[in-house]
């Protein structure tokens, strides 16, 4: 099978444990690279969750519960912002701002979704973060 080289850049910490595993398994640095990679892309659930820290946690627990059709998008908003806050991704300092409000906007849309009866007055009310 003909094969592509990929170039990345990863910081010394990574480099030293991908040489580290390679070194376990008897492989070469590529090929357990390329293996790691052919995995994440099989099952990307595979590598999400173990690398996810103590901001993702959170934010699922506090949306544990939310199941609305919105506010489900508004939650893996905030895990993907928590991500890039917890990664230090560029601009993570602007995702934290944003993650704030999305995990905001997740529970104010659950709770319209709970109470669809409430009157327009409420509604208001909870999008102003007041009730």
């Amino acid at each position: 099978m003909p094969t592509h080289v990929v170039t990345c850049r990863v910081p010394p910490y990574v480099h030293d444990q991908l040489r580290d595993l390679a070194e376990r398994r008897g492989q070469t640095l590529a090929a357990t690279t390329t293996g790691i990679l052919a995995a994440a892309l099989d099952d990307p659930t595979a590598t999400g969750s173990a690398q996810d820290g103590a901001i993702v946690t959170a934010v699922r627990t506090v949306l544990a519960e939310v199941d609305d059709p919105k506010a489900l998008m508004h939650r893996e908003l905030a895990v993907v912002l928590a991500r890039a806050v917890e990664r230090r991704s560029p601009g993570y300092i602007a995702a934290a701002s944003s993650l704030r409000t999305s995990v905001e906007a997740a529970l104010s849309a659950q709770r319209c979704a709970d109470s669809p009866g409430d009157d327009s007055m409420s509604a208001l009310l909870d999008g102003l973060g007041l009730l």
